[in-house]
């Protein structure tokens, strides 16, 4: 009796632990993956400095720079006799009133002929300036460096339109349109006008200069010769 009450004890325990739940996926112990290695970012391009460029070209930027130099120079010339004009007339109350038949304003007078000296080697000295500059421009644009025009193009604008205001000035003195004072404030509103704008241009040519100086130093061996 002992006997069959054991076998059915040992009956009973072997169906209780294959009757037991076996444990599901999700709550076995799930070892952490390692984080995905980051790939690194490729370098970015290289800049185009480094170019050396022909010595050809470097001839043409030489030559280009010295003709700014010129145009430059006789900016400032210019802008020195049109102060002077500008001082002459505020010092003889340059012209003469109307009402002053014995001594009419001509555009050979002092005041007249220091304006045109000052427009005119302003206004050549703004053709010399463009003509270098844009020629700077062009040759570092086929290097294909070139910084941008924008402050090029604005200089050009106005000094196109005080490059216009010394021929106004041309214009208004070799004709007879006015009377001898009104024909004198013509000529010296457009001729010192004129070689203000063209000043102007200069001076915004000056620092479209500097930064493509800039980026040509940072070219190849040939330009820093």
């Amino acid at each position: 009796m002992r006997v069959i009450v054991a076998t059915l004890i040992v009956a009973l325990s072997f169906d209780a632990i294959a009757q037991a739940p076996s444990p599901t996926p999700t709550q076995a112990s799930v070892a952490p993956l390692p984080p995905a290695p980051i790939e690194a970012l490729p370098p970015p391009p290289p800049l185009p400095l480094g170019i050396t460029p022909a010595p050809d070209v470097v001839d043409r930027w030489q030559r280009a720079r010295i003709v700014s130099l010129v145009g430059t120079m006789l900016g400032v010339i210019g802008t020195g006799f049109s102060l002077a004009s500008v001082l002459y007339i505020a010092a003889t109350h340059y012209p003469p009133s109307a009402s002053d038949l014995t001594n009419p304003p001509s555009p050979s007078d002092p005041g007249p002929t220091l304006a045109y000296v000052g427009s005119s080697a302003s206004a050549a000295g703004f053709v010399l300036s463009a003509s270098a500059l844009g020629y700077e421009h062009h040759l570092l644009d086929r290097l294909g460096v070139d910084p941008g025009r924008g402050t090029f193009g604005v200089g050009t604008a106005i000094g196109v339109v005080g490059f216009v205001g010394t021929g106004a000035s041309y214009f208004f003195g070799l004709t007879d349109f006015f009377g001898p004072r009104d024909r004198s404030i013509a000529v010296l509103a457009t001729s010192i006008g004129g070689a203000a704008l063209c000043g102007l241009a200069g001076i915004l040519y000056t620092f479209d200069s500097s930064r493509n100086m800039r980026v040509w130093k940072g070219l190849g061996s040939y330009a820093r010769r």
